[in-house]
């Protein structure tokens, strides 16, 4: 079931005019999220960010963030039974120039079911690579993905890794990087990447078990990791086993934020993450 522009709709009769922004300019951003026993995982932050994202490149919301989640919880209601992905579009709407917003901007809401990753993938890690390509405006969730289509075309990974000017790994295509050094788990916090829902529920959960650093990662120090991990919606907690050439080992302490993570998806409540960032407001 789809929702676009104030109707509820099948897939075939899901349309969009070939004028929107979203389509002819790329201009738009969404957010993702799954759900968990139905229920949909940190909706409350998934929407702020999404706010946020639009904001931050002069999009206007069409709809509340409580008639969108009005919204959410109507599609889910009508996608019963396994569990769901979910997808929030807005995009810049329809326009005669076909570079400007005119109108009022449009809501995409849709859900499908939650495809899981391979088993043999959190068994065995994944294989990564880096690219010096960059994300267009880092810090929204846009519709732009051109930089990790192309670099996942080309090369035989699961992932890749965005390289900054200074070869400091910022994040992968659709998930932020960990790593375990000496002990210590390691992230980067920066203004070019995207602070993701499950990243900040993993430094949660590492909080107190783990000395946590936030900080820039440069690409020489691959070799000394002790372990690597991604996180995001759909990986939640994912051992990465090479970077490039370069070999990383499996080990215990992913495991066990691994196990924690699936503990703390069971919790009969989630208590809102106020990820600072997001808290801001443009308009």
């Amino acid at each position: 079931m789809f929702y676009i522009n104030d109707a509820y709709v099948e897939e075939k009769a899901a349309k969009i005019s070939i004028l929107d922004l979203g389509l002819v300019r790329g201009y738009g951003v969404f957010d993702y999220l799954r759900t968990y026993n139905g229920r949909p995982f940190h909706l409350y932050d998934h929407l702020q960010r999404l706010k946020f994202s639009a904001e931050y490149i002069g999009l206007s919301l069409p709809k509340s963030l409580e008639e969108i989640e009005e919204i959410v919880t109507e599609i889910l209601g009508k996608d019963k039974g396994e569990e769901q992905s979910l997808k929030i579009m807005i995009t810049g709407g329809t326009s005669s120039d076909q570079f400007l917003p005119q109108e009022k901007s449009t809501l995409i809401v849709f859900s499908y079911p939650f495809q899981p990753f391979p088993p043999n993938f959190y068994k065995n890690g994944i294989k990564t690579v880096t690219t010096s390509l960059s994300r267009t405006v880092p810090q929204s969730k846009t519709l732009h993905y051109i930089p990790a289509i192309m670099t996942l075309q080309k090369k035989d990974a699961q992932e890749a890794l965005y390289l900054n000017k200074n070869k400091e790994i910022l994040e992968a295509t659709t998930s932020n990087f960990f790593a375990f050094k000496n002990g210590v788990l390691i992230t980067p916090d920066s203004a070019e990447l995207l602070h993701g829902i499950t990243r900040e529920v993993v430094l949660k959960l590492a909080k107190g078990r783990f000395p946590v650093e936030l900080r820039p990662i440069h690409y020489e120090e691959i070799k000394e990791f002790d372990e690597a991990f991604l996180t995001s919606s759909t990986k939640e907690v994912l051992p990465v086993s090479q970077i490039d050439e370069t070999l990383i080992p499996l080990g215990n302490n992913t495991q066990v934020l691994s196990t924690l993570f699936a503990d703390y998806v069971k919790e009969r409540l989630w208590e809102p993450l106020n990820i600072s960032r997001y808290s801001q407001s443009f308009f």
